[in-house]
């Protein structure tokens, strides 16, 4: 299979990363040992130069900070909502981006949580979290003024980043269940700023109205409510009915905050519309998300013998994205 895929890393403050200095740069061939530049650059960046001019070792990785805890939202015995300051807000704004949070020293209770937005006035961004286990449990107490460890932002956490930022002065339409409309309301918000009209389509999910609502309402979106899944697990017809609707209102991108296994149906039905024009779509990518450097294993995909994907670093093509997984 051949799969085009771009480093979201590729010429930020960190790159090169640790994958080129080890030779497994994910978007460089020189860096991999291979004897032709397949480079696709457009900034004028490039990899093994700077990876040269620095000796041959990766720039300086993100570093964990000690971030205050500025406002605590109590949803649930599950859920908490939190926001926290951060030394230079305007570095979450892009698409995608995710930070690893603990409230332990230790960097093995790291975790990662997508920003869901970020407020240059108070100088915090917003997180959701979701208590589900060892690593999240202690934050049931967490409490205004308390102090947490931030790395980040990544910017790998939703696949279609380009199609999302070229869309402009257009319409989009936003299709969410359950938990994945948090990380879709950055998609949301970045929409908005490049002066789209935002067509929003939810269905609750098992994650309860109240909590949703209450998200809805912090940036005062308004909802079409739907029901995306049947008692199978299977896209309804109400799923076919809004990607109609959206070819019929000439939307130009179509973004998918669902689960991987609905994501996958739901992909294919979009491709099924026009196989020949396909419609621009983006998606969340959270459940890919590991260590964030492509280094622990756990979101590769192997696409043959000589490639492979690293999902938690690696933008795809979506329609090639959802036959992955």
């Amino acid at each position: 299979m051949d799969v085009y895929t771009k480093c979201s890393n590729y010429a930020t403050d960190t790159c090169p990363c640790v994958l080129a200095e080890r030779g497994q740069c994910v978007e460089c061939s020189m860096c991999r040992g291979e004897d032709f530049c397949t480079c696709t650059d457009t900034v004028s960046f490039c990899i093994q130069q700077e990876l040269i001019n620095h000796g041959g070792r990766a720039k300086p990785q993100r570093q964990s900070m000690r971030c205050e805890v500025t406002y605590v939202k109590e949803m649930d015995d599950v859920f908490r909502f939190i926001r926290i300051r951060v030394p230079d807000p305007e570095a979450f704004i892009h698409l995608g981006a995710y930070v690893f949070v603990r409230r332990d020293e230790n960097p093995f209770f790291d975790v990662p949580i997508s920003v869901l937005y970020e407020d240059y006035s108070s100088g915090t961004i917003g997180l959701f979290i979701q208590m589900v286990g060892i690593k999240t449990e202690c934050f049931r107490s967490i409490e205004k003024g308390d102090h947490i460890y931030v790395r980040g932002p990544y910017f790998n956490g939703m696949q279609g980043r380009g199609a999302v930022g070229h869309l402009r002065d257009g319409r989009a339409a936003v299709v969410c269940r359950g938990i994945g409309f948090m990380p879709s309301l950055h998609v949301i918000g970045a929409l908005w700023r490049n002066h789209n009209e935002v067509d929003v389509y939810l269905d609750w999910g098992k994650s309860g109205r109240e909590l949703l609502e209450f998200f809805k309402n912090l940036q005062e979106i308004h909802v079409t409510e739907v029901s995306l899944c049947d008692g199978k697990g299977e896209l309804t017809e109400d799923f076919d009915r809004v990607v109609a609707k959206a070819e019929a209102d000439g939307v130009g991108l179509i973004h998918l905050g669902l689960s991987d296994y609905l994501l996958k149906q739901a992909i294919g039905r979009i491709e099924e519309t026009d196989p020949h024009h396909r419609k621009a779509i983006s998606c969340i990518n959270n459940s890919h998300i590991c260590c964030g450097e492509g280094i622990c294993g756990a979101c590769t995909k192997d696409l043959g013998a000589d490639h492979t994907v690293h999902l938690c670093k690696e933008q795809l093509d979506l329609y090639e994205y959802g036959r992955l997984l």
